[in-house]
């Protein structure tokens, strides 16, 4: 669907609407759920639970990595949902430095909730990218490598003391 503005330019809404979600995201980031359990979790909380559901055996490195955040928080991630009995942490013999992640029942209990509950809520826009011509998903994929490129450039230069705003897209004045 192509959507012109009355400029007849599309990057006024495009920014708009990607605007507009990011907030929602963020809204919906401090609002907990239940998943099929008792506890109620925020965002941040179950798809650390998925990804170690789907990765069974997953060291605090490589689960940085997959969220996207820090190994400190992490950390921190993992030492809740061990308090909540939704996770353990375990070192393997004869490897007593790496520590592996993997989910209790509850935990269990909780990814396989939430996969439910991603397969009503996303069933509309999975048939539509399975709808997609090879084409078309390549290059709704290449747009969001671009967005989550342009956002990793704004993170690490907030994290550098920098104001986030990539050096490409600087206005000299």
């Amino acid at each position: 669907m192509k959507v012109l503005m009355k400029d007849g330019s599309q990057g006024t809404e495009l920014f708009e609407r990607w605007a507009r979600i990011m907030n929602k995201m963020s809204r919906s980031e401090s609002i907990p759920c239940s998943f099929g359990t008792s506890d109620l979790l925020f965002p941040s909380e179950i798809h650390t639970i998925c990804v170690i559901g789907i990765m069974p055996g997953i060291n605090i490195t490589d689960l940085s990595v997959k969220l996207g955040i820090t190994k400190g928080a992490v950390s921190k991630m993992a030492g809740k949902l061990v308090e909540k009995g939704l996770i353990e942490k375990y070192r393997n013999p004869g490897n007593e430095k790496e520590i592996f992640l993997r989910l209790t029942g509850r935990g269990t209990s909780a990814y396989l909730g939430h996969e439910l509950n991603h397969q009503k809520a996303f069933a509309g826009i999975i048939r539509e990218v399975e709808g997609m011509t090879g084409e078309q998903a390549a290059a709704l994929f290449r747009f969001l490598e671009m967005v989550e490129d342009v956002i990793d450039t704004c993170i690490r230069e907030k994290e550098s003391g920098g104001d986030g705003i990539p050096q490409v897209n600087r206005v000299v004045e």
